[in-house]
């Protein structure tokens, strides 16, 4: 098994709303609900992301989420271009001769809070559209990123 490197940050205060699973989208899975997350970065409330639920896990979540400050931990992976939904893996250049498009291995980030009782809520993965950089230097930038304050879905538009 490979190790990882997991950069951490400091610790924030964090935001959370919970949406039963009767009303929540329909993305999200029956019998879960739906937590809403952000964090408090230099007082500016910066959303993370809305994860899923078990129902019977929902009071352990929160009670993790309320027992104090979380750090964002990051980990750099390698995501297979073929994993991705259609049309997100390397768009083909006509230009080249190109005509399908390429699905190979992409550098990424896996995005968790740690909350203070130990338990490790996993976020987002935010795969970058190019293979040029590694995935520790996606790492790097993206909680570099969060700690400057940057919104997790402009984080996932950025080139």
């Amino acid at each position: 098994m490979t190790d990882f490197n997991a950069f951490v940050s400091p610790e924030y205060p964090v935001l959370h709303s919970i949406v039963g699973s009767e009303r929540t989208d329909p993305a999200i899975p029956a019998g879960h609900a739906a937590f809403s997350l952000g964090l408090l970065v230099k007082g500016i409330p910066s959303f993370l992301a809305t994860v899923p639920v078990e129902a019977s896990q929902v009071e352990g979540v929160a009670e993790s989420l309320d027992s104090g400050d979380v750090r964002v931990a990051v980990v750099g992976i390698s995501v297979d271009g073929s994993d991705l939904p259609t049309g997100v893996a390397t768009a083909p250049e006509p230009w080249k001769g190109e005509t399908e498009e390429k699905e190979h291995d992409l550098p990424a980030a896996f995005l968790s809070l740690v909350c203070s009782d130990g338990r490790r809520i996993g976020v987002a993965r935010i795969v970058a559209k190019q293979g040029s950089a590694s995935p520790e230097e996606v790492a790097r930038f993206v909680l570099e990123q969060i700690t400057r304050g940057v919104q997790i879905p402009d984080l996932a538009s950025t080139p």
